[in-house]
């Protein structure tokens, strides 16, 4: 007897997954300093992405069942703001360090997109390797820039 997780239910357990890491990796002080860092480089900026590559016909979630709405779908901007405090709280402050761990972190993201890929819950449409790793790497550049720049402007 084999039993298969229905594949809408894929987003809940990742997004879970995610969550449970970030309970145990990370302070809770530091996830509430993290949490508004978190939704705007995590969830808002991953919302207008899934936007535009809607519009674009580039590529996007799929298979999300009721874990949705239209084309949107509602536990990837969870998930990526989960990530994304996890992804400040180990962010170095030296910048051959920063820039290793940025394009490591690119490199993650580009494999663990092409997870979903292969359990069908996501779809590229414009290539699986270079495409997503140079848009990953430009969103998590931005994002640790914008996190050193307001984080260094509320510490002084």
């Amino acid at each position: 007897m084999e039993l298969q997780l229905p594949v809408y239910l894929i987003y809940p357990v990742y997004t879970a997954v995610i969550a449970l890491a970030l309970i145990l990796v990370v302070p809770r002080p530091e996830i509430k300093r993290l949490l508004i860092y978190g939704i705007i480089f995590g969830a808002i900026i991953n919302a207008v992405l899934m936007a535009v590559h809607s519009s674009l016909d580039l590529g996007g979630h799929i298979n999300y069942g009721s874990f949705g709405l239209g084309n949107f779908s509602l536990f990837p901007p969870i998930a990526w703001t989960l990530w994304f405090i996890m992804f400040f709280y180990f962010l170095p402050e030296h910048s051959i360090l920063t820039a290793v761990y940025i394009v490591s972190a690119a490199a993650y993201a580009m494999f663990f997109s092409n997870v979903l890929v292969n359990l069908e819950v996501f779809v590229w449409k414009a290539g699986r390797v270079i495409y997503p790793f140079f848009l990953y790497l430009i969103w998590f550049t931005i994002a640790a820039w914008g996190y050193f720049r307001i984080k260094d402007k509320f510490q002084q």
